[in-house]
């Protein structure tokens, strides 16, 4: 029988990035990750490979669009920055 998947979804309001660790959900990969920006709005992500580390931006960078990665590979942690309306953030494992 196959493991049942493990899904957060999290509001992103504009000015109050988001920040998702390992005490939120453990980022194992492969994990899935939407990010759903608000109508006409846009939605930065980062992520973040040890504690206090450097933030990168994921290969999509700022979108403007419903858009859907899959991680490969173990991060620590991700952020999302909704820019002028509010979006969805929504991860699977």
């Amino acid at each position: 029988m196959a493991q049942r998947a493990v899904s957060q979804r999290h509001s992103v309001a504009v000015g109050s990035p988001v920040t998702i660790g390992p005490e939120t959900l453990p980022l194992a990969s492969p994990c899935s990750v939407a990010a759903i920006p608000g109508s006409s709005g846009t939605m930065l992500v980062e992520y973040q490979i040890a504690p206090s580390g450097t933030w990168f931006s994921w290969p999509g960078g700022a979108v403007s669009a419903n858009t859907v990665y899959l991680l490969t590979g173990p991060v620590h942690a991700m952020r999302f920055t909704a820019a002028t309306t509010a979006g969805v953030v929504e991860i699977a494992q």
